[in-house]
């Protein structure tokens, strides 16, 4: 589905802009991702897990482009990719009217306002461009952040899954958050 790029205007009073991603950005867009995975412990990747091979970027990229019930965005500033995100419709008929919400914000963006930005203009493109009904996303419980931007934006809480998430140095619990947007 198409989206029209929209200009924010940042905390800091920076204006970013977010778009769909170019195919010529795929590099940069894998450098993005592998940048913040290396950067946090609140996403459910580890460096190792995330694919290297451009040809996997440009094929998602395509995925995304092509569905009728998913998007893939990007925050640009001065031409730099500095955060994402994305709806994966579910491909199954009977949930195809669901999206699976992801995020990520390069480090030295964090806390500025970006993922509102985000997160608003991918829930107006799921409310006015798709036939996604109900938004969803798992978010790590440490993650003080993230679920304060998704309970902001609309998110609720569905469930907790206790110790859901193995890491080095124990288990992590699993916020599962909805939005009905339709």
């Amino acid at each position: 589905m198409k989206f029209q790029k929209k200009t924010r205007t940042l905390k800091s009073g920076k204006q970013i802009t977010v778009r769909a991603p170019e195919e010529s950005e795929a590099q940069s867009l894998m450098d993005l991702k592998r940048g913040y995975i290396k950067n946090t412990s609140t996403l459910p990747w580890t460096l190792a897990e995330y694919p290297k091979d451009i040809g996997n970027e440009l094929k998602l990229m395509k995925e995304y482009r092509e569905s009728e019930n998913s998007i893939l965005l990007v925050a640009e500033y001065e031409g730099e990719l500095i955060g994402n995100i994305d709806i994966t419709g579910s491909k199954r008929l009977k949930m195809a009217h669901t999206g699976m919400v992801g995020m990520g914000i390069k480090e030295d963006w964090r806390n500025q306002g970006l993922g509102k930005a985000l997160m608003e203009c991918a829930i107006e493109w799921a409310k006015n461009s798709s036939e996604i009904e109900i938004l969803w996303l798992d978010v790590y419980a440490s993650n003080e952040l993230g679920y304060n931007l998704y309970k902001n934006t609309g998110f609720e809480v569905s469930g907790i899954i206790k110790g859901f998430f193995k890491e080095e140095n124990g288990y992590m619990d699993k916020v599962q958050m909805y939005q009905r947007i339709k």
